[in-house]
């Protein structure tokens, strides 16, 4: 799935399926990013996974306020399909962030 391909999924929905595919799809880039932690100590042992995750993360979350609060949008729906198929991050964040988006988008449209 690239980022064309997640930009129909998301201007096939009305706001508030956006907003809850892309809050679950947030969801479950947290639990990704625990990948990157050190097995039950405190230390990272992939920072740029962790990275990676933050940044995309960073790019959504200011969507789902916009859709939330009928704000005029600054992040186009192009630009948010962008940011979630990581295409120009690493085969592991970029393939990853995909299988996020497809779960996510199972469990919201059930």
């Amino acid at each position: 799935m690239n980022s064309t391909e997640i930009e129909t999924v998301l201007v096939s929905l009305d706001n508030q399926r956006q907003v809850h595919l892309l809050l679950a799809y947030g969801h479950w880039l947290t639990i990704l990013a625990r990948d990157a932690y050190e097995f039950q100590g405190p230390g990272v042992v992939k920072p740029r996974l962790l990275r990676d995750v933050n940044e995309i993360s960073h790019g959504v979350y200011p969507k789902i306020s916009e859709l939330l609060n009928n704000l005029e949008s600054s992040v186009s729906v192009e630009g948010i399909s962008f940011w979630i198929a990581a295409e120009e991050r690493n085969d592991e964040i970029r393939t990853a962030s995909v299988e996020v988006f497809k779960r996510a988008f199972g469990k919201t449209n059930t």
